[in-house]
């Protein structure tokens, strides 16, 4: 019974692993920024995306905030194949790398953001490394930081939360994030809407 029990777990094991890197049918979007922010709103959407999905959700979010978009792209840009991009995101994840990005916010701009939605993907459990750079990149004390995320069966975001907390400790950070099954994102409109003014930040009261 002993040995079944092993040999059900490693093919288990096998079979999530092939589904997180093979089985997805994801396909990536375009790698175009966003306009250049100016900060002429007190709201900054930041995102990161590779399938198009955070790119769907974030236009939800700041449609409803006002909110000015900003697209978080890495110099070194993702493989078009999911299985290389997710082989890449676990290398850099467990070496901690900070991928370059080829994006990036003018200095007087930051400074007028009072409130920032961070939208990402949950790669391997956690935030993308290039999240880490756009978070180490600038001064948000003083900021409130509200996350949402889209994920493929990590509906809480597993790590993701607690490493939000770790990349802005001088920040207050939104402990209700808005989590988006992918493959749910485009029926999902009216669940951001609503999400964005739970929070109290629609221009819409």
């Amino acid at each position: 019974m002993k040995k079944w029990l092993t040999i059900f777990a490693v093919v288990l094991g096998a079979a999530l692993f092939f589904c997180l890197t093979s089985c997805a049918t994801r396909t990536p979007t375009d790698n175009k920024p966003e306009a250049t922010v100016k900060g002429e709103s007190k709201v900054l959407v930041a995102y990161m995306t590779w399938s198009g999905h955070l790119r769907t959700l974030s236009e939800w979010v700041a449609d409803e905030t006002g909110g000015e978009l900003f697209r978080i792209l890495v110099k070194d840009e993702y493989p078009k194949d999911y299985a290389e991009t997710t082989e890449r995101a676990k290398e850099e994840l467990e070496k901690g790398i900070r991928p370059e990005l080829s994006t990036h916010i003018p200095a007087e701009a930051i400074k007028n953001y009072d409130i920032i939605y961070i939208g990402f993907p949950v790669w391997w459990y956690d935030v993308p490394m290039a999240v880490w750079t756009f978070a180490e990149e600038y001064d948000f004390s003083g900021k409130t930081i509200v996350p949402f995320f889209s994920h493929q069966g990590s509906s809480d975001g597993a790590n993701s939360m607690n490493t939000i907390k770790k990349l802005f400790p001088k920040s207050t950070v939104i402990e209700k994030p808005l989590s988006i099954r992918g493959t749910k994102t485009a029926d999902s409109e009216q669940e951001v809407r609503d999400w964005v003014k739970s929070n109290g930040h629609s221009k819409n009261k």
